[in-house]
């Protein structure tokens, strides 16, 4: 005879896999483990692509537990005393965070490198604390799976605000739902009803996200960080919640059985089937979060499998120490990436040795405090103030120091100068005179004018020879930080693109070129973390949305080639070079210290998929406007899938977003053969 079925309200009050007197279920402790190890999984870079949605499964459980918690004090006191409440979060969560960030913000002073590393990561600090990192990281670092996620330590906290932010707010809504229960049978159901509605809308804006696609604003509502997206994440595990706290239905093990073992496929096949391109969050995340709540009822039966391999010591212990693990496991990752970038096992070694700090974290600062009582309201004044400003002031001595670049001449680090550039000194920021700016001005085979922003400069170079071979002269003009474009940007060093990006147009316009070769660094303008572009009606594009910041891009550059266009002037895109991002030649304080042993080539692969969308996007440019030239420089500087930094002797990059004036020089033939097809 089979087991008789379960009650499921008999299952949420107690268990034999909770620890005697208490309501930790040990099943949940073991499912937490397996989420943690599925984040340091991706982040390490083995084969499980959908590592990442390890946080997914983190939402729901807290969604569960937080409700679960919430519904035991309100049948206990017919009231949630609100103050206990966050206190105990406060406590569980962040001094343990607080911990973390300073000594994050004190290594990234060595580490890291100070123009734009470091600031981003001050930033992101501050945000963490102040709950609110998803917002930061979503207007600084960008896009989770975007090269300069790479190098944030502390793009992992993104999750931890959302969190947070749930923890503030849907305590009110469920006390609300409750409060009106005492109203009458009418009213028995509006904590579902409540808990419902934001699910059905949460998730209606994700479908919203996949299907419609953003708008001009939206990545804070329709983002992979967005809490708006993410809410039906913890709605779900609350509706189960309440479920199991309100209901008798009976299950028998058999079928609990079959639910833990569908729960486990569907995580497992979301590590498989989900990869960085899938939209996220959205269908897809019906994969893990089903899995995680089939896992969560299965667990209410201490008979079935998978509840009794995720209640075994190690997956318990494990799952005890997930939040820690989480906290320190990405930093070291990031500060091991930088520090040796081409090793796959210093990363895995990093993970392995992140478990150090996290133990000390939790045996000595998460533990302790968790169950530690403050007696007075001073005392616990005491704990916040501390444990929140101690972070901040990391992070604010790390941005002030950054922004000074730590009073350190970073230029003898370089090997090379920009002195080697011909068009630097008189054509590179200065008022454009084409009288200073023109090179064999006597060759009457027509005018070449090159413009752009400090691309243009670093390739110059280049496109004079290449216009020479031709018989043609050269004009050049160069204006940092500004694309020749109809967009204007700005940044901390205030510039005026558009009087610029006029008058240029209009010497085209006057002169007649046979040819404008235009050099933008494009995808400064469609990533975080360099410019803050401006759209013609003078709103703040979100370059921290690359679909948005390319559309906007690619608009700006339409406008500029179809003046050029209609008026009978050639025109040649030269693209974005491949960017050494990695190789450091990006300068910190370890690396001047100890330099590194020396590093011939890079694998392009980074690079270039971070600039594949706006690379595209000057594809249809081109394609647009027929006779258009596309220079793409990676085809000349990355034979045979890797890039060299030395080609016969001579440094090809200046720093990782220029070439020198030999690396300029090698894109002669291309920018030659562009050049006469476009005349």
């Amino acid at each position: 005879m089979p087991p008789a079925p379960l009650p499921l309200s008999n299952c949420i009050s107690s268990s034999p896999t909770r620890h005697e007197g208490t309501n930790r279920r040990l099943d949940i402790q073991g499912l937490r483990a397996i989420a943690v190890l599925m984040v340091v999984a991706f982040h390490v870079g083995l084969p499980v692509s959908g590592g990442f949605v390890g946080v997914d499964v983190f939402f729901v459980i807290s969604g569960f537990v937080i409700t679960a918690m919430l519904h035991r004090e309100w049948v206990n006191n017919r009231r949630i005393r609100f103050g206990r409440f966050y206190l105990r979060r406060f406590k569980r969560l962040t001094p343990a965070l607080a911990l973390m960030v300073s000594v994050t913000m004190v290594i990234s002073v060595a580490v890291l490198s100070p123009f734009g590393e470091q600031q981003n990561a001050a930033k992101t600090g501050i945000g963490s604390m102040l709950l609110v990192a998803n917002l930061v990281i979503a207007r600084t670092t960008g896009g989770y799976f975007d090269a300069p996620a790479e190098s944030n330590p502390l793009l992992n906290t993104w999750s931890l605000s959302v969190e947070e932010q749930f923890y503030l707010v849907f305590p009110a809504i469920l006390a609300f739902g409750w409060f009106l229960t005492r109203r009458g049978r009418l009213f028995r159901r509006w904590p579902f009803i409540l808990v419902s509605t934001i699910a059905v809308v949460s998730f209606g804006l994700t479908l919203v996200g996949v299907f419609v696609g953003v708008f001009p604003g939206s990545s804070l509502i329709l983002g992979f960080y967005s809490p708006f997206t993410r809410a039906w994440e913890f709605a779900v595990g609350a509706l189960l919640a309440l479920a199991l706290a309100r209901r008798t239905l009976s299950i028998s093990s058999q079928l609990m059985t079959i639910f833990g073992a569908i729960g486990l496929i569907l995580i497992a096949s979301s590590l498989i089937l989900i990869t960085e391109s899938t939209h996220f969050p959205g269908v897809w995340t019906l994969l893990p979060v089903s899995g995680t709540i089939l896992l969560l009822l299965a667990g209410t039966d201490s008979r079935v499998l998978s509840s009794r391999f995720l209640s075994v010591e190690p997956m318990v212990k494990l799952g005890d120490w997930s939040y820690s693990i989480y906290l320190w496991h990405w930093p070291f990752i990031v500060f091991a990436a930088v520090l040796w970038p081409e090793s796959n096992v210093a990363l895995w070694l990093a993970a392995a040795t992140s478990f150090i700090p996290a133990l000390i974290s939790y045996r000595w600062v998460e533990q302790p405090i968790r169950t530690r009582t403050f007696p007075s309201r001073r005392r616990v004044l005491s704990l916040v103030t501390i444990t929140v400003v101690t972070p901040i002031a990391c992070a604010v001595f790390l941005s002030i120091g950054a922004r000074a670049a730590w009073w350190i001449d970073w230029s003898v680090t370089s090997q090379s100068t920009q002195d080697d550039h011909v068009a630097l000194k008189s054509c590179t920021d200065q008022p454009f005179d084409p009288a200073i700016c023109t090179w064999n001005a006597d060759l009457q085979g027509g005018q070449v004018l090159l413009a752009g922003d400090s691309q243009a400069y670093a390739a110059a170079d280049g496109v004079i020879e290449a216009a020479k071979s031709l018989n043609m002269s050269t004009v050049v003009s160069s204006l940092s930080g500004c694309p020749v474009s109809s967009l204007d940007t700005t940044g901390e060093k205030p510039l005026n693109c558009v009087t610029w990006q006029q008058r240029i147009l209009g010497f085209a316009l006057a002169t007649k070129p046979k040819v404008v070769v235009i050099a933008n660094r494009s995808t400064g303008y469609t990533n975080p973390g360099w410019r803050t572009v401006i759209a013609s009606d003078g709103s703040i594009a979100n370059t921290a949305n690359t679909t948005e910041a390319v559309a906007l891009y690619e608009d700006g550059l339409n406008k500029a080639v179809e003046t050029l266009y209609q008026a009978g002037i050639g025109v040649v895109i030269l693209q974005n070079i491949p960017e050494p991002t990695p190789i450091q030649a990006t300068p910190s304080l370890i690396r001047m210290l100890f330099p590194p042993k020396e590093i011939t080539t890079f694998d392009p692969e980074r690079t270039l998929r971070q600039r594949s969308p706006v690379a595209q996007a000057e594809d249809r440019t081109k394609n647009t406007f027929p006779g258009t030239g596309l220079v793409d420089p990676a085809q000349t500087l990355c034979p045979d899938e890797e890039c060299p930094l030395v080609i016969a002797g001579n440094a090809v990059y200046l720093d990782p977003w220029h070439l020198t004036r030999q690396g300029s020089l090698l894109l002669v033939p291309a920018l030659r053969d562009a050049i006469r097809k476009a005349a």
